[in-house]
């Protein structure tokens, strides 16, 4: 068997601000037109919160046919890389994996030179932490954003989080041209998560699109699932509790995955 970590995807390295259609398009393929965008804590998740967390949404996620966004990185262990250290990113490669009909696309904001190693292609190794980052081995393809091929995206000007941003502004794009141009539906999945999910949040909330905070995952997704001054203002935010059913809950209301009325009515189509 193939040991994945040796493994890479297709890239496409583009300039910030230019449009490209193959690995966007791609998303089209889904049988089902709903984007779902996953943001969260990463490398500064604690254990506690990253407890279940994979088997949660892997439960929650059963059947789904649509499109994920994502950052499309894995963290490994400085010490010892044999072991990924648990993030938000983990999870649409495990979805996809388990629902065959979905397509994931990652995205990659470049600070630093790529770096082919034998662990992957190192995206970022940043002095002071235990972990340096990968391009994730379990997705067909990502998109590499860059300020242009001899700078990365840090010395974008008007950025308030030195580039970090650059991640979620881009899945905004993408998902606003799904929703323009192909007719998608969307749904912004927040757990956990620091300052830049944060400004996700609250941008996405400001967008009239559909938000699901999950309630008990940590830090900035837990204070706005419970902020009730927010969630008055913004009613398109919606709160799921840390479990495979509460979250499905609502993937089932904001028509992510299909009710099973809507898989009855498809077979009876087939049968007749």
């Amino acid at each position: 068997m193939k040991n994945q970590i040796f493994s890479t995807p297709s890239l496409y390295i583009k300039q910030w601000g230019e449009q490209i259609s193959k690995p966007e398009l791609s998303l089209t393929s889904a049988s089902r037109k709903v984007v779902v965008r996953f943001t969260g804590g990463c490398g500064s998740m604690s254990k506690e919160d990253a407890i279940g967390l994979y088997d949660i949404f892997v439960k929650a996620f059963d059947g789904f046919e649509g499109a994920i966004l994502f950052g499309g990185s894995r963290m490994l262990k400085r010490f010892d890389p044999t072991e990924v250290v648990p993030g938000i990113t983990e999870i649409p490669p495990l979805i996809k994996r388990n629902c065959p009909k979905s397509v994931i696309l990652g995205i990659i904001p470049r600070f630093q030179e790529l770096k082919i190693s034998q662990h992957g292609l190192v995206v970022s190794d940043e002095t002071g932490n235990d972990f340096f980052t990968i391009a994730h081995p379990d997705q067909g393809q990502c998109v590499v954003v860059q300020k242009s091929a001899d700078e990365g995206v840090g010395v974008i000007p008007h950025l308030k989080f030195g580039g970090w941003e650059v991640e979620y502004l881009e899945c905004q794009r993408i998902i606003s041209d799904l929703i323009s141009y192909a007719k998608f539906s969307s749904l912004l999945v927040s757990y956990n998560g620091g300052k830049v999910t944060e400004a996700e949040i609250v941008s996405t909330a400001e967008r009239g699109w559909p938000v699901l905070l999950i309630n008990g995952s940590g830090r900035k997704s837990d204070e706005y699932a419970n902020n009730r001054k927010f969630l008055d203002k913004y009613p398109n935010v919606l709160v799921a509790e840390k479990d495979a059913e509460s979250i499905r809950e609502v993937l089932f209301a904001t028509h992510v995955l299909k009710s099973e009325f809507q898989v009855f009515k498809s077979q009876k189509a087939v049968n007749e």
